[in-house]
């Protein structure tokens, strides 16, 4: 279950919460969490892959896996070149890796 980000209305201090996507509240919502008032806010979460695609595009040089993996070209220091969104989901299958 993915977890979700609130805001205690008291303190103003974040909450996570997990809830299946079919209940997850609205952005917005206010529910109780551990007797506390808790309103929902967007929350954006992007490893570090993520970021150097979103800022890169493909080809980028993979700082998370692990040196000459096999299965990706390597730069001069060993790091994996990832080439497309294809090529990094079949990575991070063959070697049985997922986002955390």
């Amino acid at each position: 279950m993915p977890t979700y980000e609130f805001v205690n209305q008291e303190s103003g201090s974040k909450v996570e919460s997990f809830f299946s996507y079919d209940d997850a509240p609205r952005i917005g919502d206010v529910i109780v969490i551990d007797g506390q008032e808790c309103r929902r806010v967007p929350s954006f979460i992007l490893d570090e892959a993520g970021i150097a695609r979103k800022t890169h595009k493909y080809p980028y040089v993979s700082r998370t896996l692990p040196r000459n993996i096999n299965g990706c070209d390597c730069n001069n220091t060993g790091q994996p070149i990832i080439k497309s969104q294809a090529h990094e989901r079949n990575v991070a299958s063959e070697h049985e890796m997922a986002k955390e």
